[in-house]
């Protein structure tokens, strides 16, 4: 028999993903036990022993992230995969701290292996949160915890936590950390026990504390995913109180208490993943030793319950409900042993029980089934038929009732072993009236009512009895003291309704010595600014009269929000508005995006109750006059087909054969992804083992005891799958080999001669729509082409190097989705100069001789260079030294380049003359700022002054004193002349003359500083300013100057003028490129109609004017020249007649004595006529078609008459010309007389012309 078990257990395939699946078959092998006889219920057990002990084997490992232990058994540690990154997690949550109070567990896992992760930092910023919640929310943890004291009175279970309890640090550096780690995910070190606590026939002396709502033995265990007992991922023997998600982000805190032979643990206000808590559950462990008589029944364990409000954390689960994982409620030994008890799997939030077994449907239990009920076990027992269990106490040993007290009996026996039949018995007693239920589950309801016939003392006994071998009994005894007193009416008044954000006064009476509520308030009246149900006792003498009663905090109610449109495209947004009916009873509205990290931003609001939205979850929290809120939860979808982040990196390695584009979809559809384990081995894989990544987040390790195991997974298009092969030295892997079906059995993979490391990746072959649009090539070297132009799945085939710019429009959504695909080498570049040394602001050009052959590349130029161009032209307005340099980069690399460029300026020394009285001295300084590349060297009359070389000089005597400054750039001179006072220059020309038109005129002497003057209006400044028109202008003036030394004075006089240059409007007016001609005996009138500024307008005239005409070989000026002249061809010699010569008019005064000229380009010509004899109107072509005289252009007015053969006008025109000539319309044919008269020379012109037709 043990090795037919032992045979078939090897055959239970174990999954370590910490999934419902992993134990099914082990489940279903043990299964087939329950068909046998009873005496196979230890066969059972061995069973779940054994494939407990098969999963230790074959899992290899729970990828836990703490700082104690490391349960990795491959070469390397194994490293969790991930898509995403800690940068990433830093981006998306802003900061550090954003990240450490918001990321998800997987998220965390990432984090904490970030070689920045500040374990200290986290720590604090946990605890701080954390410290802030407990201290807005003091006034509610106080109402709780004086509820919860009411328990500790009379018979009840619960021992409230006082000071002398430790309370669990869920961040202290010494814990066990795994997930989301501190405060959520951990386990306290081992503390020691004084003494000796056995659990199923194994003698512990230490335990450990999980968050997870369990106290183990032998090792700590941290799971989120609960599993049914016994065969459980960390085999660890444990007393499961509530085995579950539990979270202490704000709420809920672990208390316990050692004392010398007692450990009382408490869970209090707990809440649920992911840091919920809207429903809170509190309960309590108490273990001891053999000999502590605490517990009743020589039990030596006991679970004790409060209010229970949830079941299920958000991993599969949502609301405290309804997941994948129920929470496990009961006791397992370590997997060697075997023996457990399980009370439920506990998955609604209501008071069904469907028995201690099994998950799902028909199986779930309910969780309010646990509230107030008490579990009191004697752990120590291994039996192979353990009594009827009960599943609450009946209190103390004596209950004290007064008239009209009842007493409720709910009371359930349970088969620790399966299919076992439980009876029920009571006796009978006046007042006690109940019903009995016997099976799997035997139950007893009762009310016991104290009444004057039953006053004094009750027993009632209850016994349960199993159908086991041998028979387990299990037998209850509740004493009743019913006292001779009646006890007044309890009245309960106040609004019993509260609505969210509100409060509410409940009031109290009746005759009796105390009134105590549930929350510890003594009085009449309290306050409640929470729902929920409560309790309040009257006192009088030894009896109580406790009234229940429920305040109806209303949720949230629902706003009416209006989306328009309810879905958008990717990047776009919508509108949503609350009802405007509602509107008018809303004070506040707050809008909140990424509503449980699900996406979706507020973009802005419309008002106050609207808001412009992007696609995601939101939330509208929305508050009444009176404080009391409503919310409204709502998805904005984004429709459009699912296009993936794409980044094409650069090809840098020549061009490609193809650029692939996969991943787009508009329609994933779901299938299978099947993994078949085969092995040559009745023993199997032994220790090597497959790890299963999909979508680089969920891992799953694969392994078989046999010599075929398959797995199943869920896959959907778009996802990623990765097979590692770690292999077992022991282990041929020549015998192991793997079968793979990806989304079906049509894409079978088969892999032989498997090696360490990865073996397989694959997406999943699942079909699924493509993802509809156009592909366009927007740039990029020709020709290019794509495998399927309308679909996003695609390849593109560029053919040569350079940058191409291709997109994707999507159908639905009509957006665009670019890429930008680089086909290039790494860059290279030199710079060069054809001078680098630059004289007198000179410029030079810099030239980059690049090597980019895709032509990608950027070129960052020095300043003040232009950026992405080949050359640059540099030049620099003062000495300097400067490198020029420039950075070229495209896809595949970086290369730089620098060149110096030396400015320098040729020297412009300055020195001016100075006069001295005898005795002085001149300071001569040429140069200012001097510079180190400036030499010097100087001069007196024209000789070397030996030894002088340095930038200045001082002079003290008469002569010409000079200086010669050089550099790189040239060399530049300098004279002054020193003379004694009397010999310098005169400071006036003999004419002043000021020609800039501001109304003022300035003299300015040409003196030496330090001179005074004097002018004629007795002025001293040295410059002086004359109005323009005043009586000084165009008279001579005089100034006297004296030198700077007093030495003497002397006079000089200058012809003054103030005015402008004359102006011109010349006529005839000629358009650009068009000239004159000018034809015999005809006179041509040219006018420069110029004007001459008088001080206050504009006078006809200017004060000379000169004409000429510029012939190709001489120049002809014309006499007494005027403002207007007549010009005759006759005038002119006959070499300047047929070619085309300037006239020139040119207006002179003072101020422009080189003159205002205007130049018109004129002909001299013969201008002779061709006069024709016949033209042909009407002939078939466009030839002769009118009266057309050639050369008839240059003259104006000419007169024309035209006679027919009988002398009578038929045409007259005093301004004929060719534009509009002479062409009868009326058939007209023959000879015609005409007379041409010449008004310019008086030439006059007969003759006769016929007219042909066709």
């Amino acid at each position: 028999m043990f090795h037919r078990l032992f045979l078939m257990a090897l055959r239970c395939t174990i999954f370590t993903n910490f999934s419902s699946r992993k134990l099914l078959r082990a489940q279903r092998f043990c299964q087939f036990f329950g068909s046998e006889n009873e005496n196979l219920i230890y066969m059972k057990q061995f069973c779940f022993v054994l494939a407990s002990l098969l999963v230790s084997i074959s899992s290899f490992g729970q990828n836990l992230t703490n700082d104690r232990l490391d349960f990795s058994t491959g070469s390397e540690a194994y490293q969790q995969p991930s898509m995403t990154t800690a940068e990433d997690i830093l981006d998306r949550y802003g900061s550090f701290k954003g990240a450490v109070l918001n990321m998800t567990r997987d998220e965390h896992i990432v984090l904490r292996a970030w070689e920045g992760f500040d374990k200290d930092a986290a720590r604090k910023i946990l605890k701080d949160r954390k410290d802030q919640w407990k201290l807005d929310h003091a006034d509610e943890i106080e109402a709780r915890k004086q509820a919860r004291m009411q328990q500790t009175d009379g018979c009840d279970c619960w021992v409230e936590p006082d000071g002398s309890y430790i309370t669990v640090d869920g961040a202290a550096s010494d814990n066990a950390y795994s997930g989301a780690a501190e405060y959520v995910d951990f386990s306290t070190p081992a503390i020691q026990l004084p003494f000796e606590f056995e659990l199923y026939g194994i003698v512990y002396d230490s335990f450990f504390l999980n968050s997870k709502g369990s106290v183990s033995f032998g090792g700590y265990t941290i799971d989120w995913t609960p599993e049914e007992f016994p065969v459980t991922t960390d085999e660890v023997a444990q007393i499961a109180g509530f085995w579950a998600d539990s979270d202490y982000t704000t709420s809920g805190e672990i208390y316990y208490k050692v004392t010398q032979e007692e450990v009382y643990i408490n869970f209090v206000d707990v809440g649920y993943y992911n840091d919920n808590t809207d429903l809170l559950n509190s309960y309590q462990i108490v273990i001891t030793s053999d000999d502590s008589g605490a517990l009743p029944d020589g039990a030596n364990t006991q679970m004790c319950y409060l209010d229970m409000n949830w079941a299920h954390g958000d991993v599969g689960g949502s609301g405290g409900c309804c997941g994948t994982s129920p929470a496990t409620v009961g006791m397992d030994a370590a997997p060697d042993f075997g023996p457990y008890l399980q009370f439920g799997r506990f998955n609604t939030l209501d008071d069904t029980y469907n028995g201690p077994q099994g998950t799902g449907d028909g199986n779930d239990d309910g969780v309010n089934w646990l509230d107030y009920r008490i579990f009191n076990m004697d752990a120590s027992e291994d039996s192979e038929n353990i009594n009827p269990f009960p599943t609450g106490s009946l209190g103390c040993d004596t209950l004290i009732l007064c008239l009209g007290n009842t007493f409720d009996i709910n009371m359930s026996f349970l088969g620790p072993e399966p299919n076992q039949t439980i009876s029920v018995e009571t006796n009978d007693l006046a007042g006690w009236d109940y019903d009995l239920t016997d099976g799997e589950t035997a139950n007893i309801t009762g009310l016991f009512t104290a009444l004057p016939e039953n006053v004094g003392t009750n027993v009632i006994n209850i016994t349960a009895t199993d159908d086991g071998t041998p028979t387990g009994v299990t037998e209850l005894t509740v004493i009743i003291e019913v006292l001779n007193i009646e006890l007044p009416e309890l009245v309960i008044e106040g609004n019993s309704a509260i609505c969210a954000g509100g409060e509410v006064e409940i009031t109290a009476s009746g005759a009796f010595d105390e009134i105590v509520w549930s929350n510890g308030v003594v009085g009449n009246t309290n306050t409640y600014t929470f729902g929920g149900t409560f309790f309040v006792t009257g006192y009088l003498d030894q009896c109580t009269q406790v009234e229940e009663f429920y305040v109806d905090q209303s949720p949230y109610f629902l706003p009416d929000v209006e989306v328009d449109p309810p879905s958008v495209c990717p990047g776009q947004t919508t509108v949503a508005i609350v009802d405007s009916l509602e509107q008018l009873g809303y004070d506040i509205y707050e809008w909140e995006g990424d509503w449980n990290g699900l996406g979706g931003e507020v973009v802005g609001t419309i008002g106050e109750a609207g808001a412009e939205l992007t696609a995601g979850v939101f939330r509208l929290l929305v508050t009444d006059d009176e404080g009391c809120q409503g919310q409204r939860v709502f998805i904005i979808e984004t429709v459009g087909s699912y296009i993936p982040d794409a980044t094409i990196e650069p090809y840098c390695d020549g061009i490609p054969n193809e650029v692939t584009f996969d991943g787009g979809y508009s329609s994933p559809e779901e299938g299978t992804f099947y993994v078949y384990l085969s092995s040559n081995e009745d023993s199997g894989w032994g220790g090597s083992y497959l790890e299963l990544i999909i979508n680089g987040t969920d891992s799953y390790i694969l392994t078989s005891s046999a010599s075929f195991t398959q797995f199943d997974f869920d896959i959907a298009a778009g996802d990623d799958m990765e097979l590692i092969f770690y292999d077992d030295a022991n282990i041929d892997s020549d015998v192991l080999s793997v079968t793979v079906y990806n989304c079906g059995y049509e894409n079978g993979i088969e892999l032989n001669d498997l090696a360490p490391g990865t073996i397989l990746t694959a997406a999943a072959d699942c079909e699924a729509s493509p993802a509809i649009g156009e592909w366009n090539c927007l740039s990029g070297p020709e020709p290019w082409s794509f495998s399927n132009p309308n679909e996003y799945d695609t390849d593109f085939f560029p053919t040569g190097y350079g940058l191409y710019e291709i997109c994707f429009t999507e159908e639905t959504c009509e957006q665009d989705y670019c890429y930008d695909v680089e086909i290039t080498e790494e860059p290279s570049i030199t710079l060069s100069t054809a001078n680098d040394v630059l004289c007198n602001g000179e410029a030079t050009t810099v030239f980059a001789d690049v090597v980019d052959i895709g032509g990608t590349a950027g070129l960052n130029w020095s300043a003040p260079g232009d950026d992405d161009v080949f050359e640059n032209d540099f030049s620099f307005s003062n000495p300097t030294t400067y490198n020029a340099s420039v950075v070229i980069t495209n896809g595949c690399g970086t290369a730089n380049a620098s060149i110096p460029l030396y400015s320098q300026y040729t020297p412009e020394p300055e020195l001016e003359d100075e006069s001295l009285c005898d005795g002085g001295e001149v300071y001569l300084d040429p140069t200012s700022p001097d510079t180190p590349d400036l030499e010097f060297e100087w001069f007196i009359d024209g000789d070397l002054i030996p030894g002088e070389i340095a930038e200045e000089y001082t002079a003290v005597s008469t002569g010409e004193f000079c200086v010669e400054v050089s550099n790189q750039c040239g060399q530049g001179e300098a004279c002054a002349l020193i003379t004694i006072v009397g010999e310098i220059p005169p400071p006036l020309d003999s004419t002043a003359v000021d020609c800039a038109g501001e109304g003022i005129a300035v003299v300015a002497p040409d003196l030496p500083s330090g001179y005074t003057v004097e002018w004629p209006d007795g002025s001293t400044d040295i410059n002086w300013e004359v109005a323009d028109g005043s009586s000084y202008d165009g008279t001579e003036i005089c100034m006297d100057y004296t030198d700077p030394f007093g030495c003497e004075t002397n006079t000089i006089c200058t012809y003054l003028y103030i005015g402008l240059p004359p102006t011109i409007d010349a006529e005839p007016i000629l358009e650009d490129g068009d000239f004159l001609t000018l034809c015999p005996e005809v006179e041509y009138d040219f006018d420069l109609s110029a004007q001459t500024w008088d001080g206050t307008s504009y006078q006809d005239g200017a004060g000379e004017y000169e004409w000429w005409v510029e012939c190709p070989d001489t120049t002809i000026y014309f006499g007494d020249p005027q403002d207007a002249m007549t010009v005759v061809s006759s005038m002119l010699n006959q070499n300047c007649w047929e070619y085309g010569i300037t006239l020139v008019g040119s207006a002179i005064n003072p101020c422009a004595v080189a003159g205002i000229r205007q130049e018109w380009e004129v002909l001299v010509d013969y201008c002779e006529l061709t006069i024709p004899n016949v033209f042909t109107p009407d002939y078939g072509d466009d030839l002769n078609e009118s009266f057309y005289i050639t050369g008839l252009e240059v003259y104006d007015d000419v007169y024309m008459r035209i006679y027919d053969r009988w002398g009578q006008v038929v045409y007259t025109s005093n301004a004929y010309d060719n534009d509009d000539a002479w062409r009868p319309n009326n058939d007209e044919t023959g000879t015609y007389w005409y007379t041409m008269y010449l008004p310019q020379n008086g030439r006059e012109y007969k003759g006769a012309v016929t007219i042909l037709r066709d």
